[in-house]
């Protein structure tokens, strides 16, 4: 199975407030195919689709933060999946999206995505090294967003989330100021980012937000307060 991503041509700013309405456009469209749409998981600045129907179980994944979408699990094997399939690329167009992601499961697959604009992408590879923290990188995606870099690659996408309790560790003066600003702790949901060359175990995963960490409250108390 090889990945594949196609560069779109947005017809409008990214519509997150709109996705409500987009998905249920989407929806009625599917549902005429056979294919009903749910709302999945979903987290700030990342919403997973459910489509299914007979003998399908895929999924549309919007990441804000990047600005793309990810389709998961939809085979294309016949002319009529090949329409669903520019659907959901007019669709990602219409969401202000810049790419889309796809796996080609065959080489049929492989030939529809490279005739309609897709190009391959190198599969991850495993991180054969421990993290080292002068290595790691945070800047900002856009709103409230991080991007964590290691060695100048994208590795992870951060979105703040409001917590009960502090994570362990210590707690920075721009922390200090954004727990004050929003009356309580924060911390961050964490994802692995869609160009990340590498594989992560979960203990490089712990490092590289350990060591993202006051860097990435630093660029949030700038934005925020």
């Amino acid at each position: 199975m090889s990945r594949m991503e196609i560069f779109l041509k947005p017809a409008l700013e990214w519509q997150e407030e709109s996705l409500e309405d987009w998905c249920c456009a989407l929806g009625a469209f599917l549902y005429d195919e056979g294919i009903e749409v749910k709302r999945g998981f979903h987290l700030p600045g990342y919403e997973v689709l459910e489509l299914q129907g007979e003998g399908l179980q895929a999924e549309l994944i919007l990441s804000a933060s990047e600005r793309l979408m990810v389709l998961e699990g939809f085979p294309v094997k016949s002319a009529r999946q090949e329409d669903m399939a520019r659907t959901l690329l007019r669709f990602a167009r219409n969401m202000g999206a810049q790419r889309l992601f796809i796996p080609a499961e065959s080489r049929i697959e492989e030939a529809f995505w490279l005739q309609i604009g897709g190009k391959p992408l190198p599969d991850p590879k495993p991180l054969k090294q421990k993290v080292r923290r002068q290595d790691v990188g945070v800047e900002s995606l856009g709103g409230v967003s991080l991007l964590v870099r290691y060695q100048g690659e994208p590795v992870l996408c951060l979105e703040p989330l409001a917590c009960t309790v502090h994570a362990p560790g210590l707690i920075s003066l721009a922390g200090r100021r954004l727990e004050k600003h929003f009356g309580g702790p924060l911390g961050f949901t964490s994802r692995v980012a869609a160009y990340c060359p590498w594989e992560l175990e979960r203990e490089q995963w712990d490092d590289l937000l350990a060591y993202s960490r006051l860097k990435a409250f630093e660029i949030l108390a700038e934005q925020l307060l």
